[in-house]
């Protein structure tokens, strides 16, 4: 009786310790078919490609501490669905969405890691695709939070803090030391990013400003409004160049963030010194399972003295099967000039592009 006794209490343990913990795998499933009029020399015009680069599969841990704490950690893996390599052909880190671990309690949330900063995050918003397929606005060009492989809005070495929603507003912060880089280049910025924001109602409105570790720096204002028959979108971007002496010795290895052009996008990042004013506008449009989208940006090239806007416009619909399913077709224009280069699918040219494809998330 004794040993079954103990037995039921240790089961009963066991139990609760599990009660006490959560532990979720989610993510992203999408392909389908990309057409881009205009291609670099050699390059395919039709592709099948994911949805955005978002196919993911995400690990979520989360532990009850007491006293009204929780420790929690996220894991994001992100991958190309045509080949299994990490995604963007094995260049990126395998965990390329995130990888942090940290508490929450009444004072908000700490990580430490790597993942998108306090700005990059939230401010996926700006877009009416959320930063998926070809016909996505353009709401941060010529920023990339990490000049390294996979930097775009994600920072290495990180600390993250999020506040709790207190009546609608939230306040977001992400600081990451300084690194050596190479023997070319003896120190780095520290990188910082602030964010601050409010929703209630129909409103959304947010602000943010980030720096990277060579001094490019971008301040972002962004906000929607649902008049119930449509949800309206707009966003003003001011992106700074930071000084050559800034960028001696640094490789730029990391596509410029939030460009999300299907590949007529500038992958250069904003020019030493330059300024990049960019400005959107966009439009959701429930129709039942359909729903519409429509975007326009415009930006001022890659902030280079002499530099004429960039203009792009996209429209799309989206069916849903499902809550977790759904058929979308894009397309988009863009327009770029005065570059001086020699990519027929950038420089001085006008590009189409389309795609379509199911997405399924689970």
């Amino acid at each position: 009786m004794k040993k079954s006794l103990i037995a039921l209490a240790a089961l009963a343990a066991v139990g609760a310790v599990s009660a006490q913990s959560s532990f979720s795998i989610s993510g992203r499933m999408d392909a389908g078919v990309r057409y881009t009029a205009k291609v670099a020399p050699g390059a395919a015009n039709y592709t099948i490609a994911d949805d955005g680069g978002a196919n993911q599969i995400r690990f979520a841990i989360s532990e009850d501490l007491g006293g009204g704490l929780r420790a929690v950690a996220d894991v994001g893996m992100r991958f190309d669905i045509n080949t299994g390599l990490s995604q963007t052909g094995g260049t990126r880190p395998l965990f390329q969405g995130e990888t942090r671990v940290g508490v929450v309690g009444g004072f908000g949330t700490i990580k430490l890691g790597r993942g998108l900063t306090a700005v990059q995050g939230p401010i996926g918003g700006a877009d009416p695709w959320g930063v998926t397929t070809v016909a996505g606005t353009v709401y941060a060009p010529g920023f990339a939070t990490d000049y390294a492989a996979g930097g775009e809005g994600r920072i290495d070495q990180g600390i993250f803090y999020t506040s709790p929603n207190i009546s609608g507003f939230t306040l977001g912060a992400t600081v990451s030391p300084r690194k050596l880089t190479s023997a070319t280049v003896a120190s780095t910025k520290t990188h910082h990013s602030l964010y601050a924001g409010y929703s209630a109602g129909p409103l959304s409105i947010n602000v943010g400003h980030e720096q990277n570790r060579v001094g490019d720096t971008m301040t972002p204002i962004w906000g929607s409004y649902n008049l119930g028959f449509a949800t309206l979108i707009a966003h003003v971007n001011t992106i700074k160049g930071g000084t050559q002496a800034d960028r001696t010795g640094v490789t730029f290895s990391a596509a410029a963030a939030a460009v999300n052009s299907g590949g007529s996008g500038a992958s250069a990042p904003v020019a030493a010194g330059g300024k990049i004013d960019n400005y959107g506008i966009g439009a959701i449009i429930p129709m039942g399972a359909t729903s519409i989208r429509l975007g326009y940006s415009t930006w001022n090239g890659n902030g280079s003295a002499g530099q004429k806007d960039d203009v792009k416009m996209g429209a799309g619909v989206r069916y849903s099967l499902s809550k977790r399913t759904y058929l979308h077709a894009n397309v988009a224009t863009q327009t770029r000039k005065n570059n001086t280069g020699t990519r027929p699918d950038r420089d001085n040219t006008k590009n189409t592009l389309f795609d379509t494809g199911v997405v399924h998330a689970f």
